[in-house]
């Protein structure tokens, strides 16, 4: 019963049509079900020239992968990538129940699938809100090139200190012990070994930078890290900010892509 009551409190799935303009739907196996995933490609493709990379991107508690736009590909306008974005169960075409249980699992198997299909061309994944939670998980495991994480959130510390009022009289701590110890992002964090832009809204009032600022700090691979001061969750960057993001995309590519930047 708390595991149930800990997915209503967070998640928050929709299954209304949304188009999806310029992306192709693919169905990737999940146990007895399918998992719906949106594709698609961005930058000078042709059928003559490979992938230059694969995006993989994780959004939150509230995202359906229809909306998923395609950055960083608005950067990096000289590579041709294939991004792809996935529903969990629950949310737009994908069956089964929205569950904490089956949030990041969803998310390895996608992965799994995803590295099948990119053989060696190298796969950057991206994490918002509570899709920073998969993609931390991933890049503990696997062999990824790099990460971009936007607020990240450590979900259980999160309900049992900012959410306190969520307790409904069981407890805040009671309700967090639900949440699978695959969202420790602290942990994982600390595992990670790619190069990654850590991206943090000062007035964030989902995810304070309080229980942010902890993840970052336990990252053990390369990093560069950009606070937007006046931004809350889901602002967007200021035109004056763009300028630093924009470095440190470069810097993430040239890790990402570093041979591929040494010939251009």
């Amino acid at each position: 019963m708390l595991g149930y009551l800990a997915d209503k409190l967070v998640l928050h799935p929709t299954r209304n049509p949304i188009p999806a303009v310029g992306k192709k739907r693919r169905l990737v196996p999940f146990g007895s079900s399918q998992l719906e995933v949106w594709c698609q490609k961005f930058g000078p493709t042709s059928t003559a020239d490979p992938l230059d990379l694969y995006v993989f991107k994780l959004g939150g508690v509230g995202s359906r992968a229809e909306r998923q736009t395609g950055h960083p590909l608005d950067f990096w306008t000289d590579l041709s990538a294939e991004v792809w974005s996935m529903n969990p169960p629950g949310y737009g075409g994908s069956p089964g129940r929205a569950s904490l249980k089956t949030w990041i699992t969803a998310a390895e198997v996608v992965f799994e699938y995803l590295q099948s299909q990119a053989g060696d061309r190298p796969i950057l994944v991206t994490g918002n809100s509570l899709g920073t939670a998969s993609a931390l998980f991933l890049a503990a495991r696997y062999e990824i090139a790099g990460l971009i994480i936007r607020n990240p959130i450590p979900l259980g510390l999160l309900i049992a200190g900012h959410y306190g009022g969520w307790s409904l009289g069981l407890g805040s701590r009671v309700i967090a012990a639900q949440v699978p110890s695959t969202f420790d992002s602290i942990r994982n964090a600390s595992n990670c070994t790619c190069p990654a832009v850590f991206v943090t809204c000062n007035q964030d009032s989902v995810a304070p930078p309080s229980y942010q600022h902890p993840v970052r700090k336990a990252y053990a691979g390369p990093l560069r890290y950009l606070l937007l001061p006046d931004a809350d969750h889901a602002s967007p960057l200021h035109p004056h900010e763009l300028e630093g993001y924009r470095e440190m995309l470069e810097w993430l590519k040239t890790e990402v892509l570093p041979v591929r930047i040494s010939q251009t």
